[in-house]
């Protein structure tokens, strides 16, 4: 049941009379999937009792709310109107919440994204598919077995013998998802557009080292004896057994570490970096690597906005449209081009989940008036 607090979010954001930071609370609480639910249950009992008042004509229920918000972006305060607008936004990820599926007057022109494929490079540099409706068996380049597959999921062998490190690549591109369990029992979920260079086997007491572009969430085995070492460029970060999650996308301007149990220490990587001597950082909180001046910023953040990837969703908050944008790209494998300057670091918070790129599109087309066209596959913002 929503308790009353809730309650009173929902109905002053439907009575239009919510502050920005009510919206903020009321945003995060949607990001929970039984929320989310709830939600959705007493909005939707709003709209009948709107209906049946005035009629079951809920398309002009849609268009007057989404009218409203225009509304508002120009009468109220610039940030006070980004929040009801991406409140509305967290409304239609939802899906359901005036109708099933978003309908275009031009479904020819839909997008639909590219197929890539998963691949991973073994020691001797070949290079292999992977599809993720697979269940075999991974062998190294003399025929052993060092693993298994199972759909979108990778084991390798504990070879505790092994005192040669033979290292296999794996590249996963924009719009897949693929985990990897390696040797010593680490989970390692990676995120779309990324890559993970790791060893088939961990020698004895070696430290385990990992190369990481782009982004993924690690659950560490546990080894006193031999500390567990993700190498993101500039950094490297330092762990016995935890979980956290790292972001270095080479196209951001910051590598980022955000800690959700245990303790990771950032050092850096070469002698020739200078600014980062050595970082502790505690549960909750995020280290933010800044590539141009050397710097690192600490802050206390929600983790699960930090991991929300893992279960498919797409999460801003406080984010530039710049930054949405290349996360919508990395995520559903399209280009999306902006010729609109001022929109580009426009700030908004957003969540997205079940819906197509073409629905993401238009929601925000419809809630904050953004014009579009696609030609050739590719999305080109006026």
């Amino acid at each position: 049941m929503i308790g009353s607090e809730q309650e009173k979010l929902i109905l002053k954001y439907l009575s239009n009379n919510a502050t920005a930071k009510e919206l903020d609370i009321l945003s995060d609480w949607i990001l929970d999937k039984d929320n989310a639910k709830l939600f959705q249950e007493y909005t939707q009992l709003h709209l009948e009792i709107i209906t049946s008042m005035n009629g079951p004509d809920t398309d002009k229920i849609k268009e007057k709310l989404l009218q409203k918000i225009k509304r508002d972006k120009i009468r109220k305060k610039f940030n006070t109107v980004i929040k009801y607008a991406a409140v509305g936004l967290l409304i239609f990820s939802l899906g359901y919440y005036f109708q099933q599926e978003v309908k275009f007057s031009n479904e020819k022109n839909a997008l639909i994204p590219k197929e890539e494929a998963i691949t991973i490079i073994l020691g001797n540099g070949k290079m292999e598919t992977l599809r993720v409706d697979e269940n075999r068996e991974v062998m190294d380049d003399e025929g052993n077995v060092i693993g298994t597959q199972n759909n979108t999921q990778l084991s390798y062998t504990s070879t505790a013998e092994n005192q040669k490190l033979i290292y296999n690549r794996l590249n996963v591109p924009y719009g897949k998802k693929f985990d990897v369990v390696l040797s010593d029992g680490t989970h390692v979920h990676l995120n779309s557009g990324s890559s993970l260079r790791y060893p088939v086997a961990f020698i004895q007491g070696a430290s385990r080292k990992v190369f990481l572009t782009g982004e993924a969430y690690f659950d560490v085995a546990e080894d006193e004896k031999r500390p567990f070492l993700v190498n993101a460029n500039e950094i490297d970060i330092q762990v016995l057994g935890t979980k956290f999650n790292v972001s270095n996308y080479p196209e951001d301007a910051n590598i980022n570490t955000v800690l959700v149990e245990g303790s990771v220490e950032l050092l850096r990587s070469s002698k020739g970096i200078t600014g980062l001597e050595s970082v502790i950082l505690k549960p909750g909180h995020k280290a933010e690597w800044h590539k141009n001046s050397n710097e690192v910023s600490l802050s206390n953040v929600d983790t699960s906005l930090y991991t929300a990837w893992i279960k498919g969703k797409l999460v801003f908050r406080n984010t530039s449209f710049r930054q949405i944008r290349e996360g919508l790209q990395r995520h559903y494998n399209v280009v999306i081009h902006n010729k609109n300057v001022q929109l580009e670091e426009q700030i908004y918070d957003a969540t997205f989940d079940i819906e197509t790129i073409d629905q993401v599109l238009e929601s925000f087309n419809r809630s904050w008036a953004i014009d579009y066209i696609i030609i050739d596959n590719e999305v080109f913002i006026e």
